[in-house]
């Protein structure tokens, strides 16, 4: 896609190259003549260019060897099988164009008064709004191939997003998943190869239906209308990939009516069989997905409400509650479901593999829903993996964290060094970088780079004033922290860290508003990540076999800090946060004893967690706007289309409710991962203060709660199954 958005400027500026030297545009396309912008991406650039390169040698004597770049680089593109190569080749073909752009800019543009296109470049933000412009032109490109829409239905900046991606794959003779679906289709147009096909393959057997886009659809009705061998397996409750193109409503509206109430001379075609016991989850749990299937179709859905059976739990099993709770805030609930998965393991009834914590998003701008509940893990020594997104371990500001308490352990650890040089230290660029790492070259002994860091700070021929100031404070500060061993403790060491370098680092771009849970702001608590890294200290101190004997013997929160013991306490956060994501496999240092809990607490996703079950299911933040997420309204290009097609207006003018739908069937999904326990926890305040002022009013449990399980009143539990 970054490719493409590229090419998109190249061929802005090949049009007005070819303006400046007044060569005459081709015709242009039926749809353009017909009414419509014609799209920025032009499929024949190199041709044009050719020829606009030609003309500039004949007009200003611009001069570069195209042919044979040219020439190599096809050669080349023949050895280079790999995407990333050719993509090279093209990006490099790019920058001579660009050259070359530049070049007539200069020599007529400016005289003709024309725009500089490298300073005003395609706002492709007025389409594609959010902190990820690329992603959101990524998951537009998925959804429109998935449904089959045509480039030219869309309004000049969407369409020539969707055709320059589309024509950097065939650039590199490339297909996506979604191509290959088309074209599949597109072969079955073929009478006689539609027959040889079902003549193969004459009966045809659908796993997971409700999932399906329209071009799967597309290919199930192609092969078996009028003919009917078809079984097809789905659960229209679990259809919780509309985001990736799903179009589950339509598709069983579909199949219904083609294979399961057609009328075949007087008879019906199809028969439907329901499954309506669940083996899983205990009668409770059964109890309360039942009540929540009932929003995952629209009421006045006839045909599709039948769908709808109830499902039935074994009667052999138990009747286990629902626990609903009540938390004042996100570390009361965190600290609630923390102990209560302790009591779990405790008893032993279960590893720590059968518990899953499953939120509705492991992201919500740059706050964590689960970063306190992983603090508090932490805390009681319990491992937990993350899936389907990163650990608040992996974050920025945790890493930077964890280099400086390697540097000030271990001086010459090059890679902490490095990553300090680059992104603590101030007024130090790439440039000046890479003077200080060529200290060490032509030694005797090769210098460590904090040694290079070290003779730079002094060096006033290498470095400006500004840079050796920054150098200077950020040793000065290494080497305080040193010499305050056996003098403050651990703890105190670490919130000066933080207080100096940690609490002044923004997490990216999508962090630079500091409100959203990543910093300490009135009504909020403490900086989060400050919490759990003084968590990860309080698991230390609890397992003397992860210290040294003479770290163990001095270790205490009041104790001062040793080196051994801020040493111990840099392996044990390297540790946990190479845990934190190992796919489930909790990994042990060597002489390390075998550790408490077996196994490890699944943090994950509801998506994530579609086709999994565990024993225990903690549901946390179950309120309005962030289980279900609140609707966040139509996108400006399906608008724009719904000025043309009134197709696009009905859809839109039912947006709302298909998105509560699909988080209904999240819902659903969410519930009966649980086999034996399910815990729910309701928030009393919103998780960070700017959440109370863009929704709509205070904070509530979930819809999908009945009104008998919910509670204002954080002190009381409401349980479902008694």
């Amino acid at each position: 896609m970054y490719l493409a958005k590229d090419q998109l400027e190249d061929c802005r500026r090949l049009v007005q190259c070819e303006y400046m030297l007044n060569i005459p545009p081709p015709p242009l396309p039926q749809d353009a003549q017909s009414g419509l912008e014609p799209s920025i991406y032009i499929h024949d650039t190199e041709s044009r260019w050719n020829e606009v390169l030609l003309m500039a040698k004949k007009t200003t004597g611009f001069s570069i060897d195209w042919q044979k770049i040219t020439e190599e680089e096809e050669k080349e593109s023949v050895k280079k099988s790999k995407f990333t190569e050719r993509a090279k080749a093209k990006i490099q073909h790019m920058s001579l164009t660009h050259a070359l752009y530049q070049h007539l800019h200069s020599a007529i543009g400016q005289g003709r008064g024309l725009v500089d296109l490298d300073e005003n470049q395609l706002d492709l933000g007025l389409a594609f709004p959010g902190k990820d412009m690329v992603q959101q032109m990524m998951s537009f490109v998925y959804r429109s191939k998935s449904k089959g829409y045509n480039p030219a239905q869309f309004p000049q900046i969407e369409r020539s997003v969707l055709e320059a991606y589309n024509g950097t794959l065939r650039r590199f003779g490339l297909v996506d998943f979604d191509d290959l679906l088309d074209m599949a289709n597109q072969l079955l147009d073929n009478a006689e190869v539609l027959q040889e096909i079902r003549n193969e393959f004459p009966y045809l057997l659908v796993d997971e239906f409700q999932d399906f886009n329209r071009l799967q659809t597309q290919l199930v009705l192609k092969l078996q209308v009028g003919v009917g061998r078809v079984t097809a397996v789905g659960d229209l409750k679990q259809s919780i990939f509309e985001f990736r193109g799903a179009t589950c409503e339509e598709n069983y509206h579909i199949f219904l009516e083609q294979f399961i109430d057609a009328q075949v001379e007087g008879r019906a075609l199809g028969a439907m069989e329901t499954l309506t016991t669940n083996y899983r989850s205990h009668k409770s749990i059964v109890d309360l997905s039942n009540i929540v299937a009932l929003d995952t179709v629209d009421e006045k859905d006839t045909q599709l409400r039948r769908l709808l059976t109830p499902s039935t739990a074994l009667d052999t099993a138990p009747v286990v509650p629902v626990t609903v709770w009540n938390t004042r805030d996100i570390r009361d609930e965190a600290a609630t479901i923390s102990s209560r998965i302790k009591a779990i393991l405790d008893k032993g009834d279960c590893l720590a593999s059968d518990i899953a914590v499953i939120s509705r998003c492991l992201n919500f701008g740059s706050y964590k829903p689960t970063g306190a509940i992983e603090t508090e893990l932490l805390r009681k020594g319990i491992p937990f993996v993350v899936r389907g997104g990163h650990s608040a371990l992996k974050s920025k500001r945790m890493q930077l964290f964890m280099a400086l308490v390697r540097i000030i352990a271990n001086p010459d650890d090059d890679i902490a060094a490095e990553y300090c040089l680059d992104e603590l230290v101030q007024n130090i660029g790439p440039v000046n970088s890479k003077k200080i790492r060529g200290l060490g070259k032509d030694k005797v002994r090769q210098l460590s780079l904090f040694e290079q860091m070290t003779h730079a700070s002094t060096n006033t021929s290498l470095l400006t004033k500004s840079a050796r100031t920054g150098l200077q404070a950020f040793l000065g500060d290494v080497e305080k922290w040193q010499q305050l061993m056996g003098d403050k403790t651990l703890e105190w060491i670490i919130k000066d860290i933080f207080a100096q370098y940690i609490l002044k680092v923004e997490e990216g771009d999508e962090d630079k508003d500091k409100d959203v849970g990543t910093s300490a702001k009135k009504g909020d608590i403490e900086d989060p990540l400050l919490d759990m890294v003084l968590a990860i200290l309080d698991s230390l101190y609890q397992t003397p076999e992860l210290l040294s004997a003479t770290a163990s013997a001095e270790a205490g929160n009041d104790s001062p800090c040793t080196m051994e013991l801020l040493q111990a306490y840099s392996s044990h956060l390297c540790l946990l946060s190479t845990a934190a994501e190992d796919k489930g496999k909790l990994k042990t240092a060597k002489d390390q004893k075998p550790a408490k809990y077996e196994g490890a607490v699944v943090i994950t996703t509801v998506h994530q967690a579609k086709g999994l079950e565990w024993q225990h299911v903690f549901l946390n933040h179950f309120i309005e706007n962030m289980f279900p997420m609140g609707y966040r309204g139509v996108s400006k290009a399906d608008k724009l289309r719904a000025m043309t097609d009134p197709v696009v207006g009905i859809q839109i003018a039912r947006a709302s409710a298909l998105h509560y739908r699909e988080e209904s069937r999240l819902g659903y999904v969410a519930i009966t991962r649980a086999k034996v326990g399910l815990y729910i926890s309701v928030l009393d305040t919103y998780p960070v203060f700017w959440m109370g002022k863009i929704f709509d009013g205070p904070c509530r449990a979930s819809r999908f709660l009945p009104d008998i399980m919910c509670t204002t009143t954080s002190s009381k539990k409401r349980r479902i199954g008694y």
